[in-house]
C-alpha cells in the first residue's frame, strides 16, 4: 500500500471556551476562533460541546473564516448538534475529511496564520451555557 511520507511537523492545537445561552441563540454567533498557521495541512478537526440547548434547534459548524483560504463556514464540521453534549471528527468516517487532508496555502497571502471557527449554523432553542473544545490536528512541511 502506497503512503504519503510527511517529513515534517504534525502539532495538535487545542481549546476550550466557555459559551454564554445568548451566545447559542445568536445567528451566525462565532463561539470560537483559533489560528493555525497558513501552510498547516490540517489532519483533523475535533469539536467536543457540553449540552448547550435545553430544546433541539442548535446546530454548530466549524470552518475557515478569514485568510489564504476561501472562507467557508463548515469546511471541517457541518451542522453538529448541541443539544446533547458530544463529539465529532473531521476525518472520522462519512465525514468531511474522511477520505482527504486539507492544505493551506501561504502562497497567495500575506498572512501568517489562518482562522478556523466554530460557528452556530442553527441557534438553539434555549440555549444553555457551556463549554466547546476544538482541536486542531496539522501538520507543517
Amino acid at each position: 500500500m502506497a503512503g504519503t511520507q510527511l517529513g515534517g511537523i504534525v502539532t495538535a492545537q487545542r481549546m476550550s471556551v466557555a459559551c454564554t445561552a445568548a451566545q447559542v441563540e445568536t445567528a451566525d454567533g462565532v463561539l470560537a476562533t483559533m489560528e493555525v498557521p497558513t501552510d498547516a495541512v490540517i489532519l483533523d478537526v475535533r469539536l467536543t460541546v457540553t449540552d448547550m440547548d435545553s430544546s433541539t434547534g442548535l446546530l454548530i459548524d466549524v470552518g475557515d473564516a478569514a485568510g489564504p483560504a476561501t472562507p467557508d463556514d463548515d469546511r471541517f464540521i457541518a451542522a453538529f448538534t448541541g443539544q446533547a453534549a458530544g463529539s465529532i471528527a473531521a476525518a472520522g468516517e462519512g465525514n468531511l475529511l474522511a477520505d482527504s487532508e486539507y492544505a493551506y496555502t501561504a502562497a497567495s497571502s500575506s498572512r501568517t496564520v489562518q482562522e478556523i471557527e466554530a460557528t452556530v449554523n442553527t441557534v438553539a432553542t434555549t440555549g444553555v451555557a457551556g463549554t466547546l473544545t476544538l482541536t486542531a490536528i496539522y501538520f507543517r512541511p
